[in-house]
């Protein structure tokens, strides 16, 4: 006995001094010395059963003191029970790879005392987390199922899939506490043939504890009341329920298999490759573990993940999914399995809660909130045909559809129709969707079809769509051309800035009269009239494009369907203003300004408004006529320096004043403003009035100047106005 606990604590030793901090606190040997654990319960007499299976798992060593592990052992009135209700005589009768799955569910990892078991704390007992007592409740066992082989139907090949180790969940009373839930009643709700017996203490997963944290050489025991049967996970749980076959068809559209190297490298024969099953784009609920190295930590090392997080599943039944595709996209798909991936993701989201693991009262409470922000609630008593614990997490049966508010609210015509697929790509990708959440705030979404967006010329190139595989969520694509010719996926700021120019937040209920919308970007702006829509760049065109209300009635603003792209114009105006008095030139209003601008050396290659430092600006711009008459009256000087002088006065520069919007009537952007005038050590001031429905400058000696321009021309680099005179600062 000295000899085996000397070795005992040699190998201890080295566990300690390769694992990280806390860890060793799951090896430490118990404080009283009582012979191992299979001594022990040979010993009671009472456990010949579970002890005879254990042997026929092949964990008798284990138990004998090989490791240091928790045992829970059922004595043989339980295990009788067990063979009885299964069908079998005797353990003889079990297969032995179902014996080692049900005997290592038995077998958690390292050594829990009663203590720890009631408040794990993995980063270590001495880690005081009051908020998170009980939340860590699940615990790494010694049963896991064989490999299997499943055909990955994307790539035509066989994947040979490793089944990790089942985590078991003993549900102490602070997890209800830490809620402020009662525990009964949740406890009972997802076991109902078992009795709530955890206060003070804890059950293990349906079992009551019936004896405590008996100490021995190798870790500790406790005695329960039946067999534990292992738990599967809520994707193989849900698939033995018939009535949720549809919404696990809808999963396992976004199946996926990933390689996993390191197991591999463990576990597998010679040239064999291991593979976890998971969902691309969605919780991994077919996966035993709610952790597999996504973060770049190995999988068995992240405890505080594996022991608290779990997958919470609220699964419509078949005729709930039914109804509502009927309701919503009926119209537009002949079957549930033609909705696009993207939809389909939206709506799982709604449907899978992947963080604590949720009991019924806390649904009832209102408590869970979605990844995209709807509180997921619905009546468990009444709402819930089929609930279970699984091994990684939980699972609700619904007999209706949690329907998320994004498919209520501005986004639902891009949900629901296809011809809108590419706008709701460059949504969701470029991070807008969640700025577009929720009924807190209004929006007018105006969206282009994918027809337009084709025809559409952005950044220099036109936008294309790449279908990819159609059965590999994730692979389409929005592309362009780059400098090379060659198709390119679009960037992320690309599709963000075109995304946001269609979106003003705000409700817009008729496109009619003469106004001005903010856009999501910056300094960018749409105008509406009777003609319809315009951004800067069909605005610059002289040109509107007619808006017409899709989507009907929704909870967060309006949507339109617009016949062209509004996107920003991407042009600068200090590099095209050269040939404003060309008879073919878009902007010919500014011709004779553009006269002046040439003779004052203001508009030469390379030097193009160099005065301003590369800073964006509003440039208010004498009409042709007043430019002309001014002319005649010697208003306008003719030498080329004071030329350049008095022509600055015109400019006021954005980032120097503080700016952080263009000028427009009833924006109450009004005040005195610095020019790019010099004026000594400074610049020279005019100042800027808005009377509500129209703008007028005043220069430093008192002359004023309407602004004429309906709206002004707003470039990459300015708001060009037209004023309807000239103006001299008189400095």
């Amino acid at each position: 006995m000295i000899k085996r606990i000397t070795c005992l604590f040699s190998a201890c030793f080295l566990l300690f001094a390769c694992r990280e901090v806390g860890w060793e606190e799951h090896y430490e040997r118990p404080e009283w010395l009582k012979g191992n654990a299979w001594e022990l319960l040979e010993d009671r007499g009472d456990f010949s059963m579970f002890l005879e299976a254990v042997d026929k798992a092949g964990f008798r060593s284990l138990v004998e003191g090989k490791g240091i592990v928790t045992v829970l052992a059922p004595p043989d009135e339980a295990f009788e029970k067990y063979l009885s209700e299964k069908g079998y005589g005797s353990i003889d009768d079990m297969p032995t790879k179902e014996v080692k799955k049900l005997v290592g569910y038995h077998l958690v990892y390292y050594s829990f005392s009663r203590e720890r078991f009631v408040n794990y704390r993995p980063q270590g007992q001495e880690v005081d987390q009051p908020a998170m007592a009980g939340l860590y409740y699940k615990h790494r066992t010694k049963s896991r199922d064989t490999i299997s082989v499943e055909l990955d139907v994307i790539t035509g090949k066989e994947r040979t899939i490793f089944h990790k180790e089942r985590f078991l969940p003993v549900f102490s009373y602070n997890i209800f506490t830490s809620k402020n839930i009662d525990a009964a009643s949740n406890y009972e709700y997802f076991y109902p043939t078992s009795t709530w017996t955890g206060t003070g203490g804890f059950n293990i997963s349906n079992a009551t504890v019936k004896e405590y944290a008996v100490p021995t050489d190798n870790g500790y025991v406790y005695v329960v009341d039946r067999v534990v049967e292992p738990l599967e996970t809520v994707y193989e749980e849900l698939k033995q329920e018939s009535q949720y076959s549809d919404f696990i068809s809808i999963y396992d559209r976004f199946t996926d298999y990933w390689y996993d190297d390191e197991t591999s490298k463990s576990y597998a024969d010679a040239g064999d490759s291991l593979y976890v099953k998971t969902h691309s784009g969605l919780p991994e609920i077919a996966s035993e573990w709610t952790y597999n190295g996504g973060s770049g930590l190995v999988d068995y090392a992240n405890l505080a993940e594996l022991s608290a997080n779990a997958y919470n599943v609220f699964a419509p039944n078949n005729a709930a999914i039914q109804s509502f595709f009927n309701e919503y996209w009926g119209t537009y798909y002949p079957t549930l399995e033609e909705v696009p991936f993207l939809p389909m993701q939206l709506l799982l989201f709604n449907h899978v809660y992947s963080g604590s693991i949720v009991f019924p009262s806390e649904v009832e409470r209102g408590d869970i909130q979605s990844t995209y922000g709807n509180t997921i609630q619905f009546d468990p008593a009444q709402d819930v045909e089929a609930k279970g614990i699984a091994v990684n997490g939980v699972y609700y049966g619904l007999n209706e559809v949690i329907v998320p508010d994004l498919f209520k609210g501005v986004m639902s015509p891009m949900l629901k129709d296809p011809k809108y697929k590419m706008f709701l790509q460059m949504v969701y990708q470029s991070g807008t969707l969640q700025a577009l959440m929720g009924d807190a705030l209004k929006f007018t979404v105006f969206i282009p079809s994918d027809e337009v967006i084709k025809n559409t010329i952005y950044g220099g190139s036109e936008i294309f769509w790449d279908e990819g595989n159609p059965l590999r969520f994730g692979d389409e694509a929005v592309q362009v051309e780059n400098t090379e010719g060659i198709l390119v996926p679009m960037s992320t700021g690309a599709m963000r800035a075109f995304v946001q120019n269609h979106i003003v937040t705000e409700e817009i209920t008729e496109i009619s009269g003469t106004k001005v919308y903010r856009t999501r970007n910056p300094f960018s702006y749409l105008y509406v009239t009777d003609q319809g829509v315009a951004s800067s760049n069909i605005y610059n065109l002289g040109e509107f494009t007619p808006a017409t209300s899709v989507g009907g009635e929704l909870i967060n603003g309006r949507t339109y369907d617009v016949e062209r792209s509004l996107i920003r114009e991407e042009g600068s105006f200090k590099y095209i203003v050269a040939s404003a008095s060309s008879g073919t030139s878009s902007i010919q209003e500014f011709g004779e300004f553009s006269k002046l601008l040439s003779q004052a050396g203001l508009v030469d290659p390379q030097n193009e408004f160099e005065f301003l430092f590369g800073d964006n600006y509003m440039l208010f711009a004498p009409t042709n006529e007043a430019i002309i008459q001014a002319k005649e009256q010697g208003l306008i000087p003719t030498d080329s320096d004071e030329l350049e002088d008095y022509l600055r006065y015109y400019f006021i520069p954005i980032n120097s004043n503080g700016i952080n919007d263009y000028a427009f009537p009833g924006m109450e952007m009004e005040g005195e403003f610095l020019t790019s005038q010099e004026f000594g050590d400074t610049f020279s001031a005019i100042t800027l009035l808005d009377n509500g429905s129209g703008l007028q400058l005043r220069s430093a000696n008192g002359e004023t100047a309407d602004v004429i321009s309906t709206f002004p021309k707003i470039y990459v680099d300015a708001a060009v106005y037209q004023i309807d005179k000239v103006l001299n600062s008189g400095q």
